[in-house]
């Protein structure tokens, strides 16, 4: 089971009168959302303890030792060059430098600068989840250059996701005796469990050209799944690994760079050059990884000749080693293959129950009562949806809560051991590009509500999705809320007029249960705030998919 500081809420273009009615929850807003643009939520144990992931950490280190003043772009780009040159940066400078090297991201010869950070994030402030990134000799700190993504945290406050390689730097003469430094890592990405202080590898089965890895959960028993490479279909990454190692075969450059440069191309091309399946490693107390087991499919594996390949994965265990994701099998007893979702336990690979329109359907969440949810797709009104489903593992019964209404889309993302579930989906039939909502479903007693109807009716946040859920019902969720825009170091901006602009910004929060609780009375609410000539907060019109979303801009 995917298991303070309220940040100060900017005022509006105009003003409303606060009015006193009661909610069902709490939102705090996670600290985390202050140290870089947008922050995203991606679980919640039961102390409290939230794993959140940061999109552009504000005021990056710039390497100016890596930075060719001789390129004309740089000598363009620059207002002051021989101020950067001696590490004084104008704002303008800093954020030319920041956008050229981000734009060069995986590029050998220029700095990597992580793209997404890692958080452990409570009421009251943060722990930054480093990954496998390294320290540099030169200022004995860490480089903050592997893109790490945090994916689920157990109750003893253990984490796992997967991160980039952790990258140096390598001094090379060619034969035209240039002096290059090449920026390189050992693999591309790999999964990574982090236990107290200590940064655990999870290696795939198979880790030619470094392999691919992906950790997704951790269960109370150190058990982690997620997925990766477990046999390549030929030998074409194995003589492209001998040939880095042969200065003829890779020509003028390190191996080290041949390797790395193997490693991007596996990522992009890893789906038809390698079977990546399931996984479960067992860590033991210390964090230490002690077991590896590769997980079926619902098809039989192909033969040791065979070219075809298939991806399995899984994204969820419970306490009890039950865990779910999707695999390929075929549809409707057809010769045709689909994507559906798996649930494993032991050497057993089953799935849930289908209407017959149902097309694909994949797992995200079991908790410890065997409760399986996720989504289907299916066709509705002649237009294929997403709907989120319940399956009851030890009933073998699967059902499809009504949603906000019956053309939306929706997904469940978690479920806890009281069966409430948490998810998000499309919220409104009139807009053209369909705006989302959180949502929350009680399973045993069938009842569907909307987060935004659960806040106080003031909220200046609008709850998008919901991400995950603990025993004690407290949800952690992404939101948008209307905020100053800001540079690269946090600044906020001023237009000519010195007046802030205001952009819907993406934010992890929590919401926190009230006891004795009860729903607003909003159009009360209203009422009263239209006799003061209030005006209220204009609310995001598009779809909030993983990090990406569209922006309104508004000037005070």
């Amino acid at each position: 089971m995917k298991k303070a500081i309220i940040a100060t809420v900017f005022p509006l273009c105009g003003l409303y009168m606060s009015v006193a009615y009661s909610a069902q929850y709490e939102l705090v807003e996670l600290p985390v959302a202050d140290l870089g643009v947008n922050s995203f939520p991606a679980a919640i144990n039961d102390a409290g303890e939230a794993a959140v992931n940061l999109d552009k950490q504000y005021s990056p280190v710039i390497d100016t030792t890596l930075i060719d003043f001789e390129s004309a772009a740089i000598i363009l780009g620059l207002e002051n060059l021989d101020g950067v040159r001696g590490g004084d940066f104008s704002d303008d400078d800093y954020t030319f430098l920041y956008t050229y090297i981000t734009a060069n991201a995986e590029s050998q010869t220029f700095q990597q600068i992580a793209s997404l950070n890692s958080y452990i994030a409570t009421e009251n402030g943060s722990e930054l989840l480093r990954g496998f990134d390294t320290i540099d000799p030169n200022t004995d700190d860490y480089r903050n250059s592997v893109k790490t993504q945090v994916r689920s945290i157990n109750d003893f406050g253990y984490t796992v996701g997967s991160s980039h390689d952790g990258f140096y730097t390598e001094d090379y003469v060619n034969e035209d005796v240039d002096d290059i430094t090449y920026v390189v890592n050992d693999f591309y990405i790999r999964g990574f469990a982090q236990v107290d202080d200590q940064t655990t590898e999870l290696p795939p089965p198979d880790t030619t050209a470094g392999g691919i890895s992906e950790a997704y959960d951790i269960n109370n028993s150190n058990q982690v799944v997620g997925y990766g490479t477990t046999v390549f279909i030929d030998d074409t990454y194995s003589t492209a690994e001998e040939d880095c190692s042969d200065s003829t075969a890779r020509g003028d450059i390190p191996e080290v760079s041949c390797l790395r440069a193997l490693s991007i191309s596996l990522s992009s091309g890893v789906s038809s050059a390698a079977q990546q399946r399931g996984i479960i490693w067992q860590l033991d107390e210390d964090g230490d990884l002690t077991d590896t087991y590769t997980l079926g499919m619902l098809i039989d594996e192909p033969e040791d000749s065979s070219t075809s390949v298939y991806t399995s994965t899984a994204v969820a265990i419970n306490d009890y080693g039950i865990a779910v994701g999707e695999s390929p099998d075929y549809y409707q007893d057809t010769t045709s293959l689909t994507v559906a979702a798996a649930i494993y336990e032991g050497d057993e690979v089953t799935t849930i129950n289908y209407d017959e329109d149902v097309y694909t359907s994949t797992a995200y969440d079991i908790n410890n009562d065997s409760l399986v949810v996720g989504n289907i797709t299916k066709d509705v009104n002649g237009t294929t949806r997403t709907k989120f489903f319940v399956h009851d593992l030890d009933n073998d019964i699967t059902i499809y809560p009504d949603d906000f209404f019956e053309g939306s889309s929706s997904i469940a993302t978690s479920i806890n051991d009281d069966g409430f579930v948490v998810g998000y989906g499309e919220s409104e039939a009139t807009l053209t590009t369909r705006r989302t909502e959180g949502f929350i479903y009680d399973y045993k007693n069938d009842i569907f509500q909307g987060l935004n109807s659960l806040l106080e009716c003031n909220s200046d946040y609008d709850i998008v999705q919901a991400n995950g859920i603990n025993e004690d019902s407290e949800i952690v969720a992404t939101a948008l809320v209307l905020k100053p825009e800001t540079n690269i170091q946090g600044e906020i901006i001023l237009d000519e007029y010195g007046a802030q602009t205001l952009v819907d910004t993406v934010v992890a929060v929590k919401l926190v249960p009230i006891s004795g609780g009860s729903i607003d009375n909003c159009d009360a609410y209203e009422e009263e705030t239209v006799r003061q000539g209030a005006s209220f907060p204009l609310y995001l019109s598009g779809l909030l998919l993983g990090l990406v979303f569209f922006r309104r801009k508004y000037t005070c």
